[in-house]
């Protein structure tokens, strides 16, 4: 047994192997704040992201097989599809469709990733100067933070690639007014889908391109669109920009409407939003639910006509819908992705209940102007919208 005096002088040598120990971690925080001071501290790591999308994207494990013969096949429906919604929106496009892409999941993500990036741009240097404000330790702690938000955003941008099918890539805040939009087909996701449900392969792909293409016409026949979601976004990120002026007093903020109490039918996210933030976030709400919505309405009302599987693609779409596990139930509830998928069904309804009760071409008012843009209230009660187009 120990005596004593050894069991004093061990608890001693442990003490100092600890200050050894926590003295080493000070100058280890105090080197690593002195480098972060020394580079621009960035709102998102962006090659953290882009790391952390690839491994959950699995995207050796999803290649693109035929691309060349894929590549025609998306373009001759893109062009098939074109004069069908022309017919169905009553407008047309400035010019013909031709920046169709058959990706994977890897280029969808380099491609959204440069997307998103340009997205954020506005904000890094403010970013940049708020924690440079609070000196080397501030600096570290950005540099921590766009860590972590890098890791989100990657296994969120990661998530996507597994499940998105298609997609139209507006290039949101491009300094290039004229810069027409994309579209994507990630072609393995597709061919999955359609394997997984025994879909057929030309009228699974028409089904697809209808949606995609819709978006191109409400973006680019109508001139007013794409300017003003971009003003939206402008403001938004413009109030994200006043809170960086003040790492604390976001926090302090939300941790205020937390404690107020807020609505319990209130998504978590609006609930993170200070009271201006929220009146641009309905706004922005409002557009995707009529944008997406529309899309589905038309795709719905042309394949209903065109496609000879219209009605078993339904079906099987709707029945994977409701077989979600739970834990990408969950995924959706806290990334967000509910609201995207909410999207789709309030706009679409809306539309549907406007069409059978007034017609086509009075639902289509809704892409003269942005005064006839529904309100969210609106769009849960297509009512109010027709009694106020109808004054």
């Amino acid at each position: 047994m120990a005596s004593p005096a050894h069991k004093h002088m061990r608890h001693i040598g442990t003490l100092a192997v600890i200050g050894v120990i926590g003295a080493l971690g000070v100058r280890y925080v105090l080197s690593r704040a002195e480098q972060a001071a020394r580079r621009p501290a960035r709102a998102v790591d962006w090659e953290q992201a882009r790391r952390i999308a690839q491994l959950v994207s699995q995207s050796d494990q999803a290649p693109l097989i035929d691309r060349t013969g894929r590549s025609l096949q998306y373009a001759a429906m893109v062009r098939q599809s074109e004069p069908l919604i022309a017919e169905y929106m009553g407008a047309q496009l400035p010019a013909p469709i031709s920046r169709v892409y058959v990706v994977d999941r890897r280029e969808w993500l380099e491609a959204n990733v440069a997307s998103f990036g340009a997205v954020f741009d506005p904000i890094e240097e403010l970013y940049s100067d708020a924690t440079a404000r609070h000196g080397a330790l501030g600096a570290l702690f950005g540099e921590i933070n766009g860590r972590i938000v890098g890791t989100q955003l990657g296994a969120l941008l990661g998530y996507l690639a597994r499940r998105v099918l298609g997609q139209y890539d507006l290039s949101l805040l491009s300094p290039d007014p004229e810069q027409r939009g994309a579209l994507y087909f990630v072609e393995p996701n597709i061919a999955m889908v359609q394997r997984q449900l025994g879909l057929g392969d030309a009228d699974f792909r028409l089904w697809i391109t209808l949606h995609e293409t819709t978006h191109v016409f409400q973006f680019e026949a109508f001139p007013w669109v794409r300017p003003y979601f971009n003003q939206l976004l402008r403001e938004f990120l413009s109030q994200v920009s006043d809170q960086l002026t003040s790492l604390s007093g976001g926090m302090i903020g939300l941790l205020e409407r937390i404690a107020a109490r807020e609505p319990i039918d209130r998504h978590w996210i609006e609930m993170m939003l200070t009271p201006q933030q929220r009146q641009i976030f309905d706004r922005i709400q409002a557009l995707m639910s009529i944008v997406e919505g529309y899309s589905n309405h038309t795709m719905n009302a042309i394949g209903t006509r065109l496609l000879p599987e219209y009605q078993q693609i339904e079906e099987r779409i709707k029945v994977r819908q409701l077989r979600r596990p739970v834990i990408e139930e969950l995924f959706n509830r806290v990334t967000g992705m509910d609201l995207k998928l909410a999207q789709y069904q309030q706009g679409e309804a809306f539309f549907n209940a406007v069409v059978a009760a007034r017609g086509r071409a009075y639902a289509n008012r809704v892409w003269e102007r942005a005064e006839n843009l529904p309100t969210m209230a609106e769009i849960r009660d297509p009512q109010r919208w027709l009694s106020r187009m109808d004054a």
